[in-house]
């Protein structure tokens, strides 16, 4: 038996999913500090260093905006330490929706000291010269989250999807460079029709009512739509793919990302540590405890509904990358994006003063 959602309860989700997935970069000015016609091999100078903080080491507000879903989904742990005030800093959580447009304006303009953001974001406020603040990547929230979806049960591989026709959403966006970076280095480039649709709403209409249809949408709008189209299944995880296709690099597909304001951080140092800490243990604990962070998704904001949340949590990739391992990830990320639209990124490949280092030995990552 089929579940019904509400039209808007419906957009509203799928709202989530296309922020996680990093879509459309209207809005963003692109002018970047530097150029270059290919992307550089990822080739970095420095490492983590044994030193101090740098700034005050007292206690200090940290404004924190963040995105609905995804990258909010492995932080209730966090969420309670901080309202029940055992964090040593008070970090004050504002919920963003999904416009993360609005909410790059937002740190841009001073109202946020930290923000999570589409991977694609932090490149382009790095490359934007006229921006009032400077911007340093600190953390690696979601890993991929795209699945190919189909109502085609004789469709198993990736290499099944040639000669098919298959619909997407997030046209411009990270999704479309994914997928054409994935394709071109599997040698299956222009192997299939990709069609791109306005909303997930009118791709979930398609995969209804059209015979043997198939989609490459991300999470958590597949598992929204295992409640709406029977039968459906989820042959390919396109992150499954991607690891596979570029393990000689390193690359990861990389859906969002951690920012901070490099004048906060510069002055309170300390205080970006025990973010990096906090938001690393409650990930490792979501990550043992999903049915349990799954019911605390409605009472906290952090997501819509809490049944999609548990079916969707362990296909969001949930991680907390940082130092050395975050750049990895995140730059090989970023050059296959460059490649497959320099706009994308903000024209530019950003330099190492981009990925934050902390401290050696203060911080580790999560969820790899």
């Amino acid at each position: 038996m089929q579940r019904v959602f509400s039209r808007r309860s419906f957009v509203m989700l799928s709202g989530v999913a296309a922020a996680s997935a990093g879509l459309a970069l209207a809005g963003c000015s692109s002018q970047s500090n530097q150029s270059t016609d290919t992307p550089p091999a990822t080739n970095f100078s420095t490492q983590s260093e044994t030193r101090d903080p740098m700034g005050s080491v007292d206690p200090t507000t940290v404004r924190v905006g963040l995105i609905m879903g995804p990258p909010s989904m492995g932080l209730t742990q966090f969420l309670l330490a901080a309202q029940s005030g055992r964090t040593t800093n008070d970090f004050q959580f504002t919920f963003n929706g999904v416009d993360y447009i609005s909410l790059s304006a937002a740190l841009n303009n001073g109202d946020y000291d930290i923000a999570t953001l589409p991977s694609n974001i932090g490149p382009i406020l790095y490359n934007n010269k006229d921006l009032r603040n400077q911007y340093e990547v600190i953390s690696v929230n979601n890993l991929g989250v795209l699945y190919v979806m189909t109502t085609d049960e004789s469709l198993k591989t990736l290499s099944d999807l040639a000669g098919r026709h298959v619909y997407s959403y997030g046209e411009g966006g990270t999704p479309e460079y994914t997928i054409e970076a994935l394709m071109k280095k599997t040698g299956m480039a222009d192997s299939f029709q990709l069609e791109f649709k306005s909303s997930p709403f009118e791709v979930l209409n398609l995969m209804q009512n059209e015979k043997n249809c198939v989609a490459i949408l991300p999470q958590p709008f597949v598992s929204l739509s295992k409640l709406m189209v029977e039968p459906l299944y989820t042959p390919v995880d396109i992150t499954k793919e991607w690891d596979k296709a570029f393990a000689d690099t390193g690359s990861q597909a990389v859906t969002t990302t951690t920012i901070v304001n490099r004048a906060f951080l510069e002055d309170h140092e300390q205080a970006v540590i025990e973010y990096l800490k906090m938001a690393g243990k409650s990930v490792e604990w979501s990550l043992s405890h999903m049915e349990e962070a799954s019911a605390l998704q409605e009472e906290l904001g952090t997501f819509l509904n809490n049944s999609v949340a548990l079916d969707a949590m362990p296909q969001i990739s949930m991680v907390n990358l940082t130092g050395v391992e975050m750049r990895t990830a995140l730059s090989g990320f970023i050059d296959e994006l460059y490649a497959a639209n320099p706009d994308s990124v903000g024209g530019a490949i950003p330099g190492e003063d981009f990925y934050y280092l902390p401290p050696a030995g203060t911080v580790t990552s999560q969820g790899a």
